[in-house]
C-alpha cells in the first residue's frame, strides 16, 4: 500500500513540475492514441537498446581484461620458478618472508672480464686539490 501512495505522490509531483508536457500527453492520448503509442514504443525501444548496449560493453570489457590478464600471466609465467606465481599478480611473492629479513645471494665468485688484459694502457694518476 505504501508503494502505491509513493507512486501517486511521484506522479503528482511530475504533473506539478511539468504541466505543459502533461497537457501534451493528455491531448495525444485523446486525439491521436496511435501516435502516442508509437512514441511510447520508440522510447521503450530506445531505452532497451541502451540497456543491451551497456550490458554488451560491460561483458566485452570483462572478457578483454581477463584475456589481457591471461596473456600477462603467460608472458611472465617463467617467473614462477623464481618465486613469482599467481600471487605475484596480487602484489605478493609466493615465498614472502617477514618484513626485515635479509637474504644475501652470492653471484659468481669473480666477474668475468669483458675486455682482454692486453687492451689499453694503465695511467697512474694522483688527485690534487685545486683551491
Amino acid at each position: 500500500m505504501n508503494f502505491l501512495v509513493n507512486l501517486l505522490d511521484t506522479l503528482a509531483d511530475f504533473v506539478r513540475r511539468n504541466p505543459l508536457l502533461t497537457a501534451l500527453i493528455a491531448v495525444l492520448a485523446i486525439g491521436a492514441p496511435a501516435l502516442l503509442r508509437g512514441i511510447a514504443i520508440f522510447i521503450l525501444y530506445f531505452f532497451m537498446t541502451l540497456l543491451v548496449l551497456g550490458v554488451a560493453i560491460a561483458l566485452y570489457l570483462r572478457w578483454r581484461l581477463a584475456r589481457v590478464r591471461r596473456e600477462m600471466e603467460e608472458r611472465f609465467g617463467a617467473g614462477e620458478a623464481q618465486g613469482f606465481g599467481p600471487d605475484f599478480a596480487r602484489g605478493r611473492r609466493a615465498d614472502a618472508r617477514r618484513e626485515g629479513d635479509v637474504e644475501v645471494r652470492r653471484t659468481a665468485d669473480e666477474p668475468r672480464k669483458r675486455v682482454s688484459s692486453d687492451v689499453g694502457d694503465y695511467v697512474e694518476f694522483e688527485e690534487t686539490d685545486e683551491r
